[in-house]
């Protein structure tokens, strides 16, 4: 399964939710106008309660960031599973996956 959207227009970046209808194994959010990029690989384990997987699960979430300089780093980007797993949060803070105004993207795999 694959899906994909975009983020665009006039308004103020605040952390989304976004509802897939299947469970991801991987999510990509990219923000267009900055050129800020993540790639989070969802842990295989099942998801229980409000626990959100990812190759370093627990509190410390992790994902690939690439930042406009092309620097990489395994860091904490705010991508986290919704509680159901059939859907992914970003929290805009983390990393700047998306500021005011900004053109976003993001694609999931599952």
């Amino acid at each position: 399964r694959y899906a994909y959207g975009i983020r665009t227009g006039v308004r103020t970046a605040a952390d989304f939710t976004i509802n897939l209808g299947f469970r991801p194994t991987k999510i990509r959010v990219v923000n267009l106008t900055d050129r800020i990029e993540a790639t989070h690989y969802v842990d295989p384990a099942p998801v229980t309660g409000t626990t959100t997987y990812g190759l370093d699960a627990g509190a410390n979430v992790k994902s690939l960031v690439t930042v406009a300089a092309g620097t990489r780093t395994y860091a904490a980007a705010g991508i986290a599973l919704t509680t159901d797993g059939m859907g992914f949060t970003v929290d805009v803070s983390v990393a700047s996956l998306e500021t005011d105004d900004d053109d976003c993207f993001f694609e999931a795999w599952g």
